[in-house]
């Protein structure tokens, strides 16, 4: 598989694999061990939930809440007392399901039953703060036009921020990329995931909002629409058909954590 339009290569083989159903599991009472990134020791977490297995991801109470751990060890030998223990709240990924190929640095799917943009989020976000996301009133100003026959002539672009727009294209933090039924989706990392909304008209990103707080084009914004510049001129992506992107690194650590097969 060779990595192409921003200079990385990958020999990376790929697996044959079919898809199938994933089958929900009954809650399994249980204590688990479970690694945080950034800790060189596991914490171990009271669970009655989930039917956890080592390798999942999940999320839980106390002060790392909100932080993605990953669970090393399961038990159901125990006795305890639940008041000296934090829990496990969610799982911090959701079914992978669809058909996807290698293009560029990103896995192309053009199925209708690719992962969409609420189930990438359970997979990046706390339930806490996709409940807040719910919550609040979302207000719009006027979205920004960005040509993808070439994202530099854009109005307000800033040559200083289209570099480091490039830099984010470079370094994978383009996590996700939706366009269906009209409506178009991103997911890209910078201090934290910033979510972008935007359409697709006349060879031209419109109605492109980012929710990071820089006033002016941002260099989340341009970076989605060189992506998708890039695979367009590379016929890569037929932008007449609704498409997902998923970041080759984020997605092959994503399919390491579930225990179901995806078509490749």
């Amino acid at each position: 598989m060779r990595i192409v339009g921003f200079g990385q290569e990958d020999t990376r083989s790929l697996e044959n694999t079919a898809s199938r159903t994933v089958t929900v599991t009954t809650p399994v009472r249980s204590l688990v061990s479970i690694n945080f990134e950034r800790m060189n020791h596991a914490l171990t977490y009271y669970n009655d939930r989930f039917d956890l297995k080592p390798g999942d991801r999940v999320f839980v109470t106390g002060k790392l809440e909100g932080v993605i751990g990953i669970v090393e060890s399961v038990t159901t030998k125990f006795r305890i007392k639940i008041s000296e223990y934090q829990k496990v709240v969610s799982l911090a990924q959701a079914p992978m399901h669809g058909t996807y190929s290698p293009k560029g640095n990103m896995m192309r799917s053009y199925d209708s039953n690719a992962l969409s943009p609420d189930e990438f989020r359970k997979w990046i976000l706390p339930p806490a703060a996709i409940d807040e996301d719910a919550k609040e009133e979302i207000l719009f100003g006027d979205g920004y036009e960005i040509p993808l026959e070439d994202p530099s002539t854009a109005d307000g672009v800033d040559p200083a921020v289209f570099d480091r727009a490039i830099d984010l294209c470079r370094s994978g933090k383009i996590g996700y990329v939706s366009f269906r039924n009209g409506e178009g989706k991103a997911f890209v990392r910078g201090s934290k995931w910033y979510e972008i909304d935007f359409s697709i008209r006349n060879n031209m990103l419109q109605e492109a909002y980012c929710e990071c707080p820089y006033a002016g084009l941002c260099k989340h914004l341009l970076a989605v629409s060189m992506i998708i510049s890039v695979m367009r001129k590379h016929d890569d992506l037929d932008l007449d058909r609704d498409f997902t992107l998923i970041e080759e690194n984020q997605f092959w650590n994503m399919t390491r954590h579930i225990r179901q097969d995806i078509t490749l």
